[in-house]
């Protein structure tokens, strides 16, 4: 299959000609260690299949290699998990490589007090390590991080998924910035580490993926779909994959964990960079989603025409021709791709929508059709998005900035943001105005505006501006839409919303003359993690 057609898709970025090579590319290498089974401590249910899950991820859908056997349960000793690095990697490894190093098992702590200082102590626990409290027998992880920094590799990327694996950033310095892939990047040497929970917290060896833990599951989630890939630009930088978890297992139900990132010993701000640019289905299928992400629409076009042609009954296929099909308003086929899937019935998590989804929004669809379909149009109301932070007053709120943001204008909201929107009626008469949201996963839900009775049922009255509820990001990182409507006359309809529950009996409906007068007007905003 050949590149994608005609298009400029960042082409710069990772297309480079032999001749004007700016930096010899190194090798890409993964090296895993899982434990489940202990001998003294307790047993871990997803350990060792996080370990070759996340391995396998890298190699079958990002062109990674794996030089050594992965150090799985009674293999991961601790004198075999130490000549890994001291002996076996200093062989294998080259100036220019790229090495991700993964640990699953058990962290522990140790707490010294010297006077009024309090000493805090970072462990991973090898398999063989009694549950004594004999602190010769685990691995310190600090000067274990230092080892692993003296590696012949440019690129090192560390990533811890125990309990209390924040000691792994001690106090130095973090860059959270999510930054843009430049030569310089891959050119300067890079030692990241990306922890699993902060150093008091635990970390759950379950998540909604199964057979993996929430860390490591959102993780080979976040390579599969290409959601890690934040910019939208067809590559991941280990300061985006760090973002990326940060907020997403932050966020997650019963989540009591906090993924940190940072540098560690001898890092020179470079950063590893991860292409999903080859041709493989897995790689257009993360390329598609992350630019859908970025609102590159035009792009996410040519892709999906792409995988229709190589695997048109895949339900990852499915799921993003639904997600294209949605945006140009062609209903029919939508209807007729959620009905695919619900048949399908695909294993949890393969796409980003669950069964439960797939029903809400076939039901919605039973009533919402005519008015999704409704294009957008002049809109005679002023609109303006205001954000301000949740600690902030409500006097505090600033105009948003309209940006370009994929093929169309938006705004930049960041994570856990208020923003409100401000609505002036310069017309004559009452306007009624609702609202449907449709999230970055592709579920849509119709939302109240107003707290003001008044203006719920009697409209927006002329010449007067009001704001309407707050509303608080906290969904997904990505592309998001809001879809306003507005209508001289009050629409029960949209007051009272059909839902699913409503199919087997009378629903309200919208007459062909109330369609005709409804304007529509859609706001584009991409969900942003903050950066601290």
């Amino acid at each position: 299959m050949s590149g994608v057609k005609n298009t400029q898709y960042r082409k710069a970025m990772y297309e480079e000609d032999e001749e004007s090579e700016p930096y010899k590319k190194g090798r890409l290498l993964v090296v895993a260690l899982g434990i489940n089974k202990y001998k003294y401590w307790q047993t871990l249910k997803n350990a060792v299949q996080d370990a070759v899950g996340f391995q396998q991820a890298l190699i079958d859908k990002l062109g990674f290699t794996a030089p050594i056997e992965p150090l799985i349960n009674e293999r991961a000793t601790k004198i075999a998990i130490n000549s890994l690095v001291e002996e076996q990697l200093r062989e294998i490894l080259q100036e220019d490589d790229s090495l991700i190093l993964f640990f699953a098992g058990h962290g522990h702590t140790r707490v010294d007090r010297l006077g009024s200082q309090t000493i805090e102590t970072g462990y991973l626990i090898p398999v063989e390590a009694s549950g004594s409290n004999k602190y010769s027998e685990y691995i310190e992880i600090d000067p274990f991080l230092k080892s692993v920094a003296k590696l012949p590799a440019k690129h090192i990327l560390v990533i811890l998924d125990s309990c209390h694996s924040g000691f792994a950033l001690g106090e130095v310095k973090q860059y959270r910035d999510a930054v843009t892939y430049t030569k310089d990047l891959s050119n300067k040497v890079s030692r990241r580490v990306i922890t699993s929970a902060l150093r008091e917290q635990p970390a759950l060896d379950g998540g909604p993926i199964p057979g993996h833990s929430l860390f490591t599951g959102t993780l080979i989630n976040g390579f599969n779909w290409g959601e890690a890939d934040l910019d939208g630009n067809g590559l991941i930088s280990s300061s985006e994959l760090g973002l990326f978890i940060q907020q997403k297992v932050g966020q997650a139900s019963e989540s009591k964990q906090t993924p940190d990132f940072g540098a560690f010993h001898w890092d020179d701000r470079g950063e590893m960079i991860i292409s999903l640019c080859n041709q493989s289905f897995d790689a257009l299928k993360a390329r598609a989603f992350s630019v859908l992400q970025a609102g590159e629409f035009s792009i996410f076009k040519e892709l999906v025409g792409q995988l229709i042609e190589l695997k048109p009954f895949s339900p990852e296929t499915l799921y993003l021709e639904y997600r294209l099909r949605f945006s140009e308003n062609n209903f029919e086929r939508v209807i007729e791709i959620v009905d695919t899937l619900l048949a399908l019935n695909p294993s949890e998590r393969l796409i980003p929508l669950s069964q439960s989804d797939l029903w809400d929004i076939r039901g919605k669809l039973y009533c919402w059709t005519d008015v999704l379909a409704i294009p957008e149009t002049s809109f005679a109301l002023e609109v303006t998005v205001l954000v301000r932070d949740a600690k902030e007053t409500p006097d505090e709120l600033e105009a948003a900035k309209e940006i370009k943001l994929g093929d169309s204008n938006g705004y930049l909201i960041e994570h856990k943001k208020v923003f409100r929107l401000s609505m002036n009626n310069p017309t004559e008469f009452p306007m009624h105005i609702y609202m449907i949201e449709i999230d970055s996963n592709g579920c849509f839900e119709t939302v109240i505006l107003w707290r003001d009775e008044e203006i719920l049922f009697n409209g927006l009255p002329p010449g007067e501006t009001h704001l309407t509820y707050p509303f608080v990001q906290t969904g997904s990182v990505g592309t998001c839409e809001l879809r306003l409507f507005s209508s001289p006359k009050r629409l029960p309809f949209f007051l009272f919303p059909a839902s699913a529950s409503a199919r087997s009996g009378s629903i309200e409906t919208l007459e062909e003359e109330d369609l005709k007068r409804i304007e529509m007007k859609t706001i584009r905003y991409s969900m942003t993690q903050k950066l601290v």
